[in-house]
């Protein structure tokens, strides 16, 4: 099978404005999107009406620790000067001359560097994985020059890296970089960015700060939901994956490549219908989580928000996963159900878990049959399905109530609901530790369809796995403040931090939660504590934007923490609307957001030290993804997906 090649210096994407509905597609909102509300006068229950180098060292999964094999008087860095010939104009032949000895230059009026962004005062520079994407030097002179000398000098090196060009974007040759993270890791390397008007050449400006490579790998692939149009379309939505180090991206599933066919509607009486698709079929990728064996993603479908789990191996690409049961299928197929956890320690046979939230439903005002006494007919709950299941639920069209009666039977054995003691709001947008003990969710005052409501406070809490019983929920110290909205948490691979999204002013509790201009992204111990700002929430200064105000959410770790010096690395991945080559803004409508900028994935560092201090790194952007499409909800996991061709 052909997969669709995407780099951004590969113009394969169709041109001009895309549009994106936030709230429509694929329910990664709270909102419930153009279908409106469920059904009205069924008689379902389950289905029914919608409610509130050198030497590395590596274990074997990409992550790992490296040793540099020269650490002085290094060759790495070519001795001649690096002509670039793809600029809009030739570099002169004296441009070595324009620009004098490597101090020249005025700082005043220097580039505006915005990649890599650079150390500032106190403020690290941007700390790269030795085997991440190759550093990319992107830039806007302040006076109109047109000819620029990208300068790095390493303590290690004999020689400096310098390059000439003419353009404003310029990427460290792959040979060099490659060397670069066998050798000059774990120390600062000095960036000058320098600029003159190669015909009226004066004191070049110039702009200088570090960076750093760590002595450390990044281990995993990256899934994102890139989405193209407000239109719900087979062609509008999609995952779009690349490991770490890849230069362009490949579509990991599409709508058209999802093979399940038998999903139901909300009234539980007729296959789901519309939008171009088949009936019974997938009509929206959005929201998304691996599966611990990294040969599938969950992902939510399209109103009524339903959960649908399909392969991204070539081999069964698009395929329901063959330890998915019949039953399982349909009981993960019940509307309004929420993103989805799982982990390593219950996904093996006999003990393959799937959780999400499940929003209440509208029986009559009685609890239905068969539900444990902790269920919240208002609220809704946290819940298990055991993929496994031998249980049949039974099907045909127009008699749903046979299939709620058989999914009500096997309430308790074939999945169920977690007794979460003490919760006395909405629980939603879980995500289980990898250990396997603990579930950390979003507690919020109101929910929609099993999402975040509008105008909700909302917090972090933690509850036991319990053997599916769940226990007694604590709120987590740092994650829980009254007032300060604190939602989408997210265990590190050690589960030893948890990243999650906050909003921090007078309006924190109001508005939509999931697309807020204001959201900004922090860390905190599992255990409770002072949450960390990440520094990877400010863009550069010199671009004139400014953090709270650029959309900063859904943080995911990488699946592997590197310990190297005594330190431990960790790795991040977010969605920012900040500026980027090619950015835009989408249409509103009536479901919009009040913000209509367009998002992109960028990485951050993390650096724990033996004290458990915390050190984080600005933001570095992902120059292989796609520019042209909203680029959301990212997963980072060990993910199994074919392998990424070069950039033609």
């Amino acid at each position: 099978m052909v997969r669709n090649l995407t780099a951004s210096s590969v113009a394969t994407r169709t041109t001009g404005v895309v549009f994106l509905l936030f709230t429509s597609i694929c329910g990664c909102s709270a909102s419930s999107g153009a279908s409106g509300s469920g059904s009205s006068g069924t008689t379902s229950v389950i289905f029914g009406s919608g409610g509130q180098g050198g030497i590395f060292t590596n274990p074997g999964n990409g992550s790992g620790t490296v040793t540099a094999a020269c650490t002085s008087g290094c060759t790495d860095f070519p001795a001649a000067a690096i002509i670039d010939s793809t600029g809009p104009s030739s570099v002169p032949g004296n441009a070595a001359t324009l620009f004098g000895g490597a101090d020249n230059f005025d700082s005043a009026s220097g580039p505006c560097l915005a990649e890599p962004q650079l150390s500032a005062g106190s403020t690290p520079g941007a700390l790269f994985p030795a085997n991440w994407l190759r550093p990319r030097f992107r830039f806007t002179p302040t006076n109109g020059e047109n000819l620029f000398e990208i300068r790095l000098q390493s303590p290690s090196e004999a020689n400096d890296l310098v390059a000439y060009t003419t353009n404003t974007t310029w990427a460290i040759p792959a040979d060099v970089w490659t060397k670069m993270g066998q050798n000059a890791v774990d120390q600062p390397i000095t960036v000058t960015v320098r600029a003159v008007n190669s015909g009226s050449p004066r004191k070049p400006a110039g702009t200088r700060g570090t960076i750093t490579v760590a002595p450390v790998l990044a281990g995993g692939t990256m899934i994102y939901w890139a989405a193209s149009s407000s239109d719900v379309a087979p062609d509008t939505s999609k995952l779009v994956g690349f490991r770490v180090g890849d230069e362009s991206v490949i579509d990991a599933l599409t709508i058209p490549e999802v093979q399940e066919s038998d999903i139901v509607d909300e009234s539980g009486q007729n296959l789901k219908s519309g939008y171009g698709v088949p009936n019974g079929h997938a009509q929206c990728i959005g929201c998304h989580v691996s599966t611990p064996d990294g040969n599938a993603v969950g992902f939510t479908d399209q109103w009524p928000w339903d959960d649908v789990l399909a392969t991204v191996t070539s081999d069964t690409l698009g395929a329901v996963p063959s330890y998915v049961s019949a039953g399982a299928e349909r009981l993960i197929n019940q509307p309004w159900l929420g993103m989805q956890t799982a982990s390593k320690s219950h996904w093996t046979s006999g003990d393959r878990i799937l959780v999400t939230s499940y929003a209440a439903r509208s029986p009559g005002g009685n609890p239905p049959v068969g539900y444990a006494s902790s269920y919240d007919a208002n609220h809704g709950n946290l819940a298990w399905f055991d993929l496994e299941t031998t249980t049949s639920i039974p099907w045909q069209h127009g008699q749903g109530q046979a299939m709620n009666t058989a999914i009500q039977s096997v309430f308790g054995t074939a999945w169920g609901f977690f007794n979460l003691d003490g919760e006395t709001r909405v629980p939603l947008t879980p995500n289980l530790s990898h250990d396997g003990t603990t579930l950390v969710y979003t507690s919020a005052t109101t929910s929609q369809d099993g999402r975040i409501g509008d105008n909700s406070e909302t917090d972090i809490h933690l509850a036991p796995y319990g053997d599916r019983m769940g226990g007694t929920v604590t709120p987590l110290a740092g994650a829980s403040t009254p007032g300060v909205a604190e939602y989408y948490p997210s265990f590190s691979a050690d589960d030893r931090l948890i990243a999650f999204n906050r909003v921090d002013t007078s309006s924190a509790t109001s508005g939509k939660i999931y697309y807020r201009p204001d959201a900004e992204v922090y860390v905190v111990p599992a255990s409770g504590g002072t949450a960390t700002r990440l520094a990877a929430n400010d863009p550069p200064a010199c671009t004139g934007e400014t953090s709270p105000g650029i959309i900063n959410s859904w943080a995911k770790w990488s699946p592997s923490v590197s310990t190297a010096n005594g330190k431990d690395y960790y790795f991040l991945i977010f969605s920012s609307a900040r500026k980027y080559p090619g950015t835009f803004h989408l249409p509103s409508n009536q479901y919009s957001p009040s913000d209509t900028r367009a998002s992109q994935l960028y990485m951050a560092a993390i650096v724990r030290d033996s004290s458990g201090a915390l050190t984080t790194y600005p933001a570095v952007y992902l120059w292989n993804q796609g520019p042209s499409t909203t680029n959301l909800t990212p997963a980072w996991d060990e993910v199994n997906i074919p392998e990424v061709p070069p950039p033609e």
